[in-house]
């Protein structure tokens, strides 16, 4: 059965790879942090600064509630809660207290609504049944400890008329000072960072899944199923010996003495220059070896580039790739891996060219 080839956009990410380049590229994720944490800041600072709801006043009566004895029961009655009494507040026997108190200190309807009032209050049971905790909010100072008073009256005097209380008491009331506000500009400021991280490894994902860079050369023969008979430096770089003794072991080993093999270079985008210059590249590295092996190297345009490179490679053994490290040019490794088929000239290998020492070295741990 064939092997299926894996190509460049269905293949695995190798992770091994794809983090040191991550960490070549931390200073994408360290701007993406800072840019994340300025605008998690300045979101929050809008929010709730800028374009935020004005603080409001505040007070907090503390309320005795002592209720009745209930005869059927048998017991005191203890069926109002934080819920019951929020709901109390809103019904006449309490609200037309409140309006009325508000009235006679001066205070109208036109200034104040019904609605106004309900949305200003709230009663909290924290615990006890018996103590009420009644909060009054409004933007206005005076606004808020005049309905403070009233409320707190009206409460006194409905703990009178209802059958359910003794009495209702107010045992204390704050003045009215202006709300505290948690500041959670750091945490805006995390969480924009974090945000910033996340959506930036996210993309670099995303990237990589497209991407069809060659980085290491196992990654190649895994795409292509075709061997990388080598590495080779930039010109003026000095080539490690590593590197040329690989290079060594395919020409010397190789059965392919007094034959000649086409070269040609996925970067010429017209012309032959990088099959060239690739072949004199691989000729400096090996030296009297190339000789030796007997094999003849022919540089060539692509199919592309010179429609007669057909007659050209029709007696080769068979063609070599060159494509250089960390350059976007699998797609283009792929197509002409096709055409080589078309003219019926085999694929020998692929050679990569101006290869990245330091991400090798790390990648490879030499």
């Amino acid at each position: 059965m064939a092997r299926k080839r894996e190509n460049y956009d269905n293949e695995i990410v190798n992770l091994r790879a794809f983090y040191l380049r991550l960490l070549q590229k931390l200073w994408i994720v360290v701007v993406a942090a800072a840019a994340g944490a300025v605008l998690g800041g300045v979101i929050y600072f809008l929010a709730h600064v800028v374009y935020g709801p004005a603080r409001e006043y505040v007070t907090t009566s503390t309320v005795y509630i002592d209720f009745a004895y209930d005869e059927k029961k048998g017991s005191e009655v203890d069926y109002y809660n934080a819920y019951t009494w929020n709901i109390v507040l809103g019904t006449d026997d309490v609200l037309n207290e409140v309006m009325s108190n508000l009235e006679a200190s001066g205070i109208s309807e036109t200034n104040l609504s019904r609605q106004q009032v309900l949305e200003c209050i709230n009663a909290d049971i924290p615990s006890d049944v018996r103590v009420m905790l009644l909060t009054v909010k409004n933007k206005d100072k005076d606004l808020c400890t005049a309905l403070t008073s009233a409320v707190d009256d009206a409460l006194v005097t409905f703990g009178r008329t209802n059958e359910a209380f003794e009495q209702i008491k107010i045992l204390g009331v704050t003045d009215a000072e202006l709300e505290v506000v948690t500041d959670k500009t750091a945490t805006a400021v995390c969480l924009g960072a974090v945000i910033g991280i996340i959506l930036s490894v996210l993309w670099l994902l995303i990237l990589e899944s497209m991407n069809d860079i060659i980085y290491v050369p196992e990654d190649a023969e895994k795409r292509y199923n075709l061997p990388v008979i080598g590495i080779m430096t930039s010109k003026g770089q000095e080539e490690p010996s590593f590197y040329r003794n690989e290079l060594l072991v395919f020409f010397q080993n190789s059965d392919n003495s007094g034959k000649e093999f086409a070269v040609f270079s996925v970067d010429d985008k017209t012309g032959q220059k990088f099959a060239e210059d690739g072949t004199e590249r691989l000729k400096d590295i090996l030296g009297s070896e190339l000789k030796k092996s007997g094999i003849t190297l022919k540089p060539c345009a692509m199919p592309g580039n010179d429609p007669a490179v057909a007659e050209k490679i029709k007696n080769v053994e068979g063609a070599f790739i060159m494509a250089s490290h960390c350059k976007r040019s699998g797609a283009m490794i792929q197509h002409m891996i096709s055409m080589l088929n078309k003219l019926g000239c085999q694929t020998a290998g692929i050679v990569i060219t101006d290869a990245d020492k330091r991400f090798l070295k790390l990648y490879m741990g030499l």
